[in-house]
């Protein structure tokens, strides 16, 4: 009998192997032999390890939900606030005792690297640093209907909050797609949503933050108590301190989303589109993304607020697109491209986590498979395999060489330029389908924070103005023909190119850039300020050091020589400085 069930699981993980092969099949012997092992075995883990240990942990988020609203029903809002006092004064009883000893070591939270959502395996958090623990800030604090305001602790993910607000009618400003983003990450990072084009990045959402800084002292931070530490804190990665608490402003919603589905045949077509639809003011979308499934293919998906439908013909439009047994929303989008411009309707918590089930669209990467409705019926009830728990299951050899037959990079720049952007995405990377996502950049000149966007980019008239997100994820098609992809090459590239043309990169991505390079493309002013008025020189590490890969992912050294010698770093242009208040007059030096 044992004989019989050791054979049947062997079969059973032999033919789940071969079957979700895909890509890996060709992958070249350049590649380190623990590296092809991984892949070949990759569909096995990933179904029967990490998608049902995904699942449970996703349970335990409902259940911390349900709990926590239970508790704010029974024991009211004191009891919760309560209970949060007495977690920041844990941690600043940390912070007195690390202070106390000499400063033994830098500052880090003691969330372990892997369940990040970075793409980076570590951070040096396991040398010579002093972990503080915020796990335990997991609630939600206070919800008003009135003022339209949530306030939460950092660890609250976006799910919960979905599940929180939605009964209510009610939405955050910026609502991330993906479950299991905390609120904390994405204010101390940055968020985008396909609303951005109206409302500009979550940053913009935000009313207070509460901030313990290194010394132990608690600050409740706003645009007017502190406006320099208010702007100062997107983009930081925690290198301010640690957030405690996050106040941030709530939409009034509509049970569904009308969405149209508009099919463009060339990047000149869908970027003159986007820029119609971006600058629409009161009558543009409230939600506005396009997925571009070739160098030329793309649809644009244009939603907007509506009521539960009310005749038989609204009734047929309704799709739950993330229902298990529906296919990847991002495959349902694709359809369009041969029916032709379409409209349907989207309950709103579907289409919020559009993408959280094919987790956008890696899934078909990792298990080929896993679209096909036999798949999805008998398995897609478990959900996707969370990003943290696939690190987990990392080690430093499969990591570095994932960089170098992956992509997951994102360069937001200026809209006018999306055209040019996506041929050079096609050049670098040759990964479709790509993600389009147009966002609103706000000019507040010294308060601009990380972001300062050059004067000449703005809207006639306007603070502000319209970039986009592109961003590609998935195999490069190099790596699939069984050749070799020069990641380092083709991703400085892409910094060097975003830099020049008044754009900003990703930092959760993995980033091949210089620290000199890292601050010629952000504005480090306000944080440095900041950082020096609170005493983090030595006790929280500078955005570069969060941001970076690790160890032996990328040799910088000819760069930095470059750099030490006086002359351009290899692969690029020498960029404008980004914190020069002139430099929209500077003419951009060539090479």
């Amino acid at each position: 009998m044992l004989v019989a069930v050791l054979t049947f699981v062997v079969a059973v993980v032999v033919g789940t192997a071969l079957a979700g092969s895909g890509s890996n099949a060709s992958l070249s012997k350049e590649f380190p032999w623990q590296f092809r092992l991984a892949a070949a075995l990759r569909t096995p883990v990933l179904m029967f390890i990490v998608i049902p240990l995904s699942y449970i942990q996703g349970l335990r988020r409902t259940y911390r939900t349900w709990r926590g609203g239970r508790m704010r029903a029974a024991e009211g809002e004191a009891a919760i606030m309560a209970k949060h006092e007495a977690n920041v004064q844990a941690i600043i009883a940390k912070l007195t005792a690390w202070n106390q000893a000499g400063r033994p070591g830098r500052l880090r939270t003691a969330r372990p690297s892997w369940a990040s959502m970075s793409t980076k395996l570590g951070s040096g958090k396991e040398v010579d640093t002093y972990k503080i623990e915020i796990r335990q800030m997991n609630s939600i604090l206070r919800v008003d209907k009135e003022a339209l305001t949530v306030t939460a602790e950092p660890s609250v993910t976006m799910g919960e909050l979905t599940h929180a607000l939605m009964p209510h009618g009610l939405a955050l400003q910026t609502h991330v797609e993906m479950e299991s983003i905390t609120i904390g990450g994405v204010a101390c990072g940055f968020g985008i949503e396909t609303n951005s084009h109206r409302v500009g990045l979550f940053q913009e959402s935000v009313l207070a933050y509460e901030l313990v800084d290194a010394n132990g002292n608690v600050h409740h931070v706003t645009e007017k108590s502190d406006p320099e530490l208010f702007f100062a804190i997107p983009w930081s990665c925690g290198t301010a301190g640690f957030l405690v608490a996050i106040t941030v402003r709530l939409v009034r919603t509509k049970p569904f989303v009308r969405v149209r589905y508009e099919p463009t045949r060339s990047p000149e077509q869908l970027t003159t589109r986007m820029l119609e639809l971006s600058r629409a003011g009161d009558d543009a979308p409230v939600f506005l993304e396009a997925t571009m499934y070739s160098r030329t293919e793309a649809v644009i998906q244009c939603g907007y607020y509506a009521d539960p439908p009310a005749t038989a013909e609204e009734r047929r439009q309704v799709n739950r697109i993330n229902d298990f047994w529906q296919p990847f929303y991002f495959r349902h989008v694709e359809s369009f491209l041969a029916k032709g411009e379409t409209e349907e309707l989207v309950p709103l918590q579907h289409f919020l986590h559009r993408f959280t089930r094919s987790i956008f669209w890696e899934l078909e990467d990792m298990i080929p498979f896993s679209n096909h409705v036999i798949y999805r019926c008998l398995w897609g009830w478990l959900g996707a395999p969370e990003v943290s728990l696939l690190k987990l299951f990392q080690g430093p050899v499969i990591r570095k060489a994932s960089c170098y037959a992956h992509v997951v990079q994102e360069s937001i720049m200026p809209l006018h330029r999306l055209t040019e952007g996506i041929n050079k995405f096609d050049e670098w990377f040759g990964v479709y389908p790509l993600l389009v996502f147009p966002v609103r950049i706000f000019d507040r000149g010294p308060l601009s924070g990380f972001l300062r966007p050059n004067p000449k980019e703005l809207e006639e008239g306007k603070d502000y103005g319209i970039w986009v997100d592109l961003g590609a994820y998935g195999v490069p098609q190099r790596i699939k023909d069984g050749g070799v992809w020069d990641a380092k090459r083709s991703i400085r590239e892409m910094e060097h190119w975003t830099r020049e043309n008044d754009g900003w990169c990703a930092v959760y991505t993995d980033i091949f850039c210089t620290q000199k390079e890292f601050r010629q493309m952000f504005d480090h002013s306000l944080i440095d300020k900041c950082r020096a008025r609170l005493k983090c020189a030595g006790a929280l590490p500078e955005v570069y050091d969060k941001v970076k890969p690790e160890a032996g992912i990328a040799d910088l050294s000819a760069e930095l020589a470059a750099e030490a010698a006086g002359g351009k770093a290899a692969g690029g242009k020498s960029p404008r400085r980004r914190n020069s208040p002139s430099r929209a007059r500077q003419a951009t030096p060539k090479n």
